[in-house]
């Protein structure tokens, strides 16, 4: 299986995060999120992400831009599919991961074999997953125009068990199923007749370049 490079870098934690976001859009691997896979859900907000990693942890800046904000979620684990939502879905061995982040960093993860028989993540496990969002509580805002936000995350290498070499399968998505105006957009294409992430069949190679 050969794929997408993702570059190494340097450890950048914890510097400030317009430091970190910056070598990200600098030196990492670019990544569009721009697969319109469902005709009926044709708004395309421009979303791009941008991957790297170091020694402990696995690196994406995602952009967005002219999205209608909602951010209604509060604690990890709130649907945050149903807010203004950047998606990371991974795939090693026979389990696979999603990591799903409201504009707000609030984040729903579990791992699994399939949609069905999925174990969330830990509160301990949680906490691990750095992330810097560019929306604030104070800045929140209002869903009746179109925001630009970025978010920055970074994920234990170990927790989806991969390290320098690795390769394996993963797409990215954004999506706001109670958005102004819903949308399902991807990387990776997916053929399914209505909107389904939990469609490991459809993820992408990768390689973390040694």
């Amino acid at each position: 299986m050969s794929g997408l490079k993702i570059p190494y870098l340097k450890e950048m934690f914890p510097e400030p995060p317009a430091i970190i976001a910056g070598q990200l859009m600098v030196s990492g691997a670019v990544i569009p999120i721009d697969k319109i896979n469902w005709k009926e859900f044709p708004h395309l907000p421009d979303v791009k992400v941008y991957m790297g990693y170091c020694d402990q942890r696995l690196w994406l800046h995602y952009t967005v831009y002219n999205d209608f904000v909602r951010a209604v979620c509060r604690q990890d684990q709130d649907p945050v599919w149903q807010d203004s939502c950047v998606e990371f879905f991974v795939k090693q061995g026979d389990i696979y991961h999603n990591f799903e982040f409201n504009s707000l960093g609030v984040c729903l993860s579990a791992f699994g074999p399939d949609r069905i028989a999925r174990e969330r993540l830990d509160n301990e496990h949680m906490a691990q997953i750095l992330r810097f969002p560019s929306i604030k509580m104070e800045n929140l805002p209002s869903d009746s125009f179109p925001t630009n936000w970025s978010l920055t995350i970074a994920i234990p290498l170990d927790l989806i068990g991969v390290n320098a070499g690795s390769q394996f399968l993963v797409n990215f998505y954004k999506c706001g199923d109670k958005t102004k105006v819903p949308h399902y957009i991807s990387w990776s294409a997916i053929a399914t007749p209505s909107p389904d992430f939990h469609q490991p069949g459809y993820f992408a190679p990768v390689e973390l370049a040694g």
